[in-house]
């Protein structure tokens, strides 16, 4: 298998578009996600065009693979009393825009999420995701769709069936494995599951326990691959073994990393991810 290695946003969540680029270089990536307002902060603080994101992306040999995340899928979609503003940002960018800052970059998959912990029913789900990957296959997208302990799609059971009813050919999921190890860890089904139908892995590690609550845990207090105290074991190794697979990158979302340099993290992720592949 030779697969793609992503270096993920939230990985480097303050860095601006070059120092991502740069990040991915230091690191041996041959790709990056972006989050909607990267696009935006590149447009309107590092005053680049959409030809100067490209140029740049050419010169370094790094190309944005996956454009993370699109959460205006579902139906009865709005934000609880609450949300900070932040987030809403993070979450909220529209159909429209989303769609065009994708083919402006020549994304190549997004990512879906339920973000805000509304329960749907099953056939909601699954119209719905049929639904979103029939608009991205207008745009030339994969649709991977991730699931997140604490929301409504919380655990890989029930994103699988959702892709699996839904029977989009564009249409497959996001395993991270904070999400798979914090979640209901099903090792016996993601035997099944066909490396195809998995767009992209992300990787990383974390303490034993959660530090605080499981969304303050996934936001803040991740770790490289590797450096943490998980025991992956048989479902790593079965992903890597996996026929189909493209996708292999970093996503750890840490205030440690985050205070950081962009571009020595982007050398220790890419050390780490490869230690770990072996």
């Amino acid at each position: 298998m030779r697969a793609n290695l992503c270096l993920w946003s939230g990985t480097v969540p303050r860095a601006t578009f070059v120092q991502r680029l740069d990040a991915a270089v230091a690191g041996g990536f041959s790709s990056v996600s972006l989050f909607p307002r990267d696009y935006t902060a590149a447009r309107e603080r590092e005053w680049l065009s959409d030809a100067d994101m490209r140029a740049l992306m050419a010169d370094r040999g790094v190309r944005v693979a996956t454009l993370d995340p699109y959460t205006r899928w579902l139906p009865r979609w709005e934000p609880p009393p609450g949300v900070p503003a932040d987030r809403r940002e993070l979450v909220g960018c529209e159909e429209a825009r989303f769609f065009a800052i994708a083919e402006a970059l020549g994304a190549e998959t997004m990512t879906v999420v339920e973000p805000f912990g509304v329960r749907y029913a099953l056939g909601e789900l699954v119209e719905s995701f049929a639904a979103i990957c029939d608009r991205a296959a207008l745009s030339g997208l994969k649709v991977h769709l991730e699931f997140i302990p604490f929301t409504g799609i919380r655990d890989i059971a029930t994103a699988w069936e959702v892709v699996r009813l839904a029977a989009r050919a564009n249409g497959g999921l996001a395993f991270d494995s904070w999400h798979y190890v914090r979640g209901a860890r099903d090792d016996d089904l993601l035997a099944e599951i066909p490396g195809e139908r998995i767009f992209v892995v992300q990787l990383n590690d974390g303490a034993r326990e959660p530090v605080g609550s499981l969304a303050r845990d996934s936001m803040h207090h991740r770790r490289l691959p590797g450096e943490g105290e998980w025991d992956l074991g048989d479902a790593l190794g079965e992903l890597l073994a996996k026929d189909g697979l493209r996708s292999i990158g970093v996503e750890t979302l840490s205030d440690e990393l985050a205070a950081l340099d962009p571009v020595e993290v982007g050398r220790r992720a890419g050390a780490a991810l490869r230690a770990t592949l072996g």
